[in-house]
């Protein structure tokens, strides 16, 4: 069953779903697809049902839409997304800018001493309003996240942040929320991207198809069509199903599947595929493999299963936050607590001398 989830704007919120929905019983298997704003799940409808999934999803702060199919079903269809021509421009820009940044603070900040000039003379409350409001959006994050149980990497950092800001080192704050700010906009960017390009690839997908049956011909949802059914094909028209050519013979434009430019003439006896496109003559075609069975159809779902598998390094670095932040705060508020109680020890000692 495939579950469309809104809200999801990172990897990490990827993982959050997954545990919602892992913690629940009857659950077998959760894959969960940041491009595809979906989760797919295997699950035992006696011991749960969508009112308690949808719940769970919004436990963790995210929405589950009224849509929710079946994983073999027709897909809703997704309007068209601009072109991906104009990616490598805005991703040059962006990986431009973020350099400049990090080479403005390297440089001109530490080395020249143009943030220990800033600090003296911007008095620490301005500093402090200015470090708060600008990193407000992802202290909210690391909040709210906490407030359920997570620890991420917005914690880690906002947690560094706010003890730059506690020590009167609000320019050093400043720093940390600027690169808190810039790694938000890359994810979120990234992640539209890739959701770009899912949309993109499902759109080219075709949505119906012209089938013979009792002698007639009828235009129906590809989700209805059957394998064995002959599906008939006009000119420029898109070839709905993987199958063999019963009859006629066209030129079929394969680029959508194996990339090739030049279009291939087939006739009784060739195969043909799915999302391809008859440019001149008509076919008739036995249909062998239907809607997400299709070889375009298996394309589109290994593209959202190697989105949703994270590689081991991803994993390791998320139990590693996990782990980390709490050890480091633990040893930090032992090392406080030791010198206060040999601050402590000393003026006692002092105190018993002068007696």
């Amino acid at each position: 069953m495939e579950i469309q989830i809104q809200g999801m704007d990172c990897p990490e919120c990827t993982q959050h779903v997954h545990h919602a929905l892992s913690a629940l019983p009857g659950l077998e298997s959760v894959d969960v697809s940041l491009a595809a704003e979906k989760a797919v799940v295997r699950l035992d409808p006696s011991r749960v049902d969508i009112s308690s999934i949808r719940k769970a999803v919004e436990r963790a702060g995210y929405a589950v839409p009224v849509l929710v199919r079946g994983a073999s079903g027709p897909s809703k269809e997704s309007p068209r997304s601009p072109s991906l021509a104009g990616f490598t421009r805005p991703v040059l820009a962006l990986l431009g800018t973020v350099f400049g940044l990090v080479l403005f603070t390297a440089v001109v900040g530490e080395y020249f001493g143009v943030f220990d000039a800033v600090t003296r003379r911007v008095p620490w409350p301005i500093g402090a309003a200015i470090v708060l409001i600008a990193g407000y959006p992802v202290f909210r994050k690391a909040l709210t996240a906490a407030t359920r149980g997570r620890i991420t990497a917005h914690a880690l950092m906002s947690i560094g942040a706010l003890a730059a800001l506690a020590i009167g080192q609000w320019m050093t704050a400043a720093v940390v929320v600027l690169f808190m700010r810039i790694g938000d906009y890359v994810e979120r960017f990234t992640a539209d991207r890739a959701r770009r390009a899912v949309r993109d690839l499902t759109a080219l997908a075709p949505r119906t198809a012209r089938v013979e049956r009792d002698g007639r011909e009828a235009e129906v949802p590809i989700g209805e069509v059957r394998v064995g059914e002959t599906v008939i094909v006009r000119p420029g028209e898109q070839i709905p199903v993987d199958g063999e050519v019963m009859g006629g013979h066209a030129t079929v434009d394969q680029a959508a599947i194996t990339g090739e430019s030049m279009p291939a003439d087939v006739g009784p006896g060739g195969r043909v595929f799915a999302a391809t496109l008859a440019r001149l003559g008509s076919l008739r075609v036995r249909a062998t493999h239907v809607g997400p069975d299709t070889t375009f159809g298996r394309v589109i779902t290994l593209v959202e299963h190697a989105e949703s598998h994270r590689a081991d390094v991803q994993r390791v670095a998320d139990r590693f936050c996990g782990y980390y932040l709490p050890v480091v705060v633990g040893i930090a508020a032992l090392t406080f607590l030791l010198r206060h109680n040999l601050l402590a020890t000393v003026a006692v000692l002092v105190v018993a001398c002068a007696c």
